[in-house]
């Protein structure tokens, strides 16, 4: 019980961490879409990424996937990187880090529902109850104005949360036959190989940004991707239920509403404040009644 307990601990550590880094990824990469079209700035966080892994990968010795396992860290790739970040990109165009991390924080319902489905991982009822009140909180800290405010980027983060939502369970299986390291050295990899079809635009548009551009795609490439993935999915493989990690997305608007205020002096309204609050008090409620 007690090495259960410790994984169980070990895994929402690892997870916080990684919120923690996803928050600021959320902030920066408002910063980076002032020099970077959405694909560009895609690929060169890949690409960054995929650097840094790839180091680890040749100290750590991880080696090369099977030949008939590439489909899966394709999808992998194009699931949780290429896609979302594709998207998460072009939706904070018109949205701000908050309301990223927000929609963000769709996808532990998105996987609760779907872990419920198909890999047979069942919640009690007041861990549905908790779920309930976090989406409750998710609404308000999305409420503008008397009304829930709807922008185009709203609609793309639904999207990129769906595919995030695919990662998270298709991340289970890869880890089955493969160390957490592995898996996400396999995947950002291979996203940055899908993207690579725009590396002339992305040539133009580095040669044409300031240093602070570039500053700003290698902390995306390196801390929110390359370090958060690795430790996320390193988390994904120790729970024994995938709601129990993906849980800690509720706090990534929260903190992604404090680091805005630091980096971009964007002050957060009430409803942030509040929508926080219930959010919180969800997320608490939910590991009270989790079954490690």
């Amino acid at each position: 019980m007690a090495k259960s307990l410790s994984t169980g601990g070990t895994s929402r550590l690892l997870a916080m961490v990684t919120i923690v880094f996803w928050a600021s990824g959320f902030v920066f990469t408002g910063v980076a879409n002032n020099y970077y079209s959405p694909f560009t700035l895609a690929f060169l966080r890949m690409s960054a990424a995929s650097v840094v892994l790839i180091i680890v990968g040749i100290i750590m010795r991880v080696g090369l996937p099977k030949l008939k396992d590439i489909p899966l860290f394709l999808t992998l790739g194009a699931t949780g990187f290429s896609f979302y970040i594709t998207a998460l990109n072009k939706a904070m165009q018109t949205i701000t880090a908050a309301t990223a991390g927000i929609m963000t924080a769709t996808v532990p319902i998105m996987a609760a529902v779907f872990s419920s489905l198909f890999l047979k991982e069942k919640l009690k009822p007041l861990q549905w109850i908790a779920v309930a009140l976090e989406f409750i909180g998710i609404v308000i800290l999305n409420w503008d104005n008397g009304e829930f405010s709807i922008v185009p980027g709203f609609w793309l983060m639904v999207v990129a949360a769906i595919s995030f939502t695919a990662y998270n369970l298709l991340m289970r299986k890869a880890t089955t036959k493969y160390s957490a390291t592995q898996s996400t050295i396999y995947s950002i990899v291979a996203s940055a190989l899908l993207l690579s079809f725009v590396t002339p635009m992305a040539i133009r548009e580095v040669t044409s940004a300031p240093l602070d551009g570039l500053a700003v795609v290698l902390y995306l490439g390196t801390f929110p991707s390359a370090f958060g993935f690795l430790l996320w999915t390193k988390a994904i493989s120790l729970t024994k239920k995938l709601s129990n990690v993906t849980n800690f997305m509720f706090v990534t608007p929260l903190l992604a509403a404090l680091l805005d205020i630091v980096v971009t002096g964007t002050i957060s309204n009430t409803a942030t404040v509040i929508g926080g609050i219930v959010v919180i008090t969800g997320l608490i409620l939910f590991n009270r009644f989790r079954k490690d």
